[in-house]
């Protein structure tokens, strides 16, 4: 079955392929009309003040109208047509300032959202080329990208680490595995980041606790206290390196963890 239900079984298999046009050239027309119909009413609302200005200085009910909302609101409702016809645009500027600032809102909700991860905007893409789940206006998607730029948002973004090890795991799996693929279009093929970055954690965890097993057994069986000096500096160095590659970490993190290797590694040779 094609169409939406199998574009949206495609979207809904993983949270990081919920990727939907942002509409940003429509969004800030639709401010901009919003914004000009208040602009509308403020010029009317200025003209309609200096007019009551000026007949309040000869007419006393203009001057109570202008200071007291009930006087006001009893002329409009009597009939009085300079007062009816401000009551009207007062309403329209409540209902023009609701709406114009509840668009505000929601847009700069909207440009909080991020730019889809670029790998997975391929598969994205790759996905609605080959099956081509719509006709009429709906198969202009991504032709309308190429028009209005990156226009696209992810509502659940791709992980931000951008270490070595992720980055080369990901290509690892997008060249050598299987993957996921759709039913139909085999060459499309796709690779949770969270599935990624679990064997990230995992591989780092690992290389770590390995490189101070690994020091304290050579540490152990070595007895020469220069070499073993020299082995704690190459030791700590190898841990500091494993982090830059297997880590998106912090320098100041990286510095504070291999003091801490250094340390461990320094304290059982003086034990020992």
């Amino acid at each position: 079955m094609t169409g939406y239900p199998s574009f949206s079984h495609f979207v809904a298999s993983d949270p990081e392929l919920f990727i939907f046009r942002s509409f940003k050239s429509l969004s800030s027309r639709n401010l901009l009309h919003l914004q000009s119909a208040l602009l509308e009413i403020e010029n009317e609302l200025e003209e309609l003040d200096k007019e009551e200005a000026d007949r309040a200085q000869t007419d006393l009910d203009a001057q109570m109208s202008i200071q007291c909302w009930e006087v006001f609101s009893a002329r409009a409702k009597d009939g009085d047509a300079r007062e009816a016809r401000k009551m009207d645009l007062v309403r329209r500027l409540q209902e023009a300032t609701k709406e114009y600032q509840d668009a505000l809102i929601r847009q700069n909700q909207v440009m909080k959202l991020p730019a889809p991860d670029e790998r997975v905007f391929r598969v994205f893409k790759g996905w609605f080329e080959s099956e081509q789940p719509f006709i009429g206006d709906g198969s202009k998607l991504l032709k309308q990208q190429q028009e209005h730029g990156q226009d696209f948002i992810a509502l659940s973004p791709t992980s931000t680490d951008s270490d070595f090890l992720t980055r080369s795991l990901q290509s690892f799996v997008g060249w050598y595995s299987s993957g996921m693929r759709h039913e139909t279009t085999i060459q499309i093929k796709y690779y949770s980041a969270r599935h990624v970055s679990r064997l990230v954690t995992i591989i780092t965890v690992l290389a770590a606790s390995l490189v101070i097993e690994a020091a304290v057994v050579i540490l152990f069986l070595m007895k020469n206290e220069a070499l073993r000096l020299v082995m704690i500096a190459v030791f700590t160095s190898i841990f500091a390196a494993s982090l830059a590659v297997m880590t998106d970490g912090r320098r100041t993190d990286i510095i504070l963890a291999t003091a801490a290797c250094a340390a461990v590694l320094v304290a059982f040779v003086a034990q020992s």
